[in-house]
């Protein structure tokens, strides 16, 4: 019996929690990702921790670092509008069919810095 293959995403996610669960720090970047999926009307919202540093200067420096990552024209594909506003990166898809006229999905990255002991993914306290 063939074992599943795993996602590219999914090995990332998982290497970026293994990693910052055994780097000492004391800040964790996280990535708050929603997704608006227009052709199949669903939404998805998504937290990934990216990375750990011991302060937060450095993860404030590791979150302009992804921010520039993500904007690099080699990184963009085609169809995909790229707009970076703040700490937050926005994706727009638009439909192949009519690349200009209709968009068919919005990503949105939102990072942040938070100190190692909040987890966003966590419920909130009533």
């Amino acid at each position: 019996m063939k074992a599943p293959k795993a996602s590219g995403f999914m090995i990332c996610a998982l290497f970026a929690a293994a990693t910052v669960a055994h780097a000492e720090c004391g800040w964790v970047l996280w990535n708050d990702e929603a997704r608006i999926d227009y052709a199949n009307q669903t939404e998805a919202r998504l937290w990934h921790a990216i990375a750990g540093a011991p302060k937060k200067a450095e993860c404030e420096a590791r979150l302009r670092e992804e921010i520039d990552r993500v904007m690099r024209s080699d990184n963009r594909p085609e169809g995909v509008l790229f707009k970076a506003q703040g700490n937050a990166v926005q994706l727009t898809y638009f439909r192949s069919d009519k690349p200009t006229e209709q968009m068919s999905k919005i990503q949105t990255f939102r990072y942040l810095c938070l100190p190692e002991n909040v987890d966003p993914r966590a419920p909130k306290a009533k």
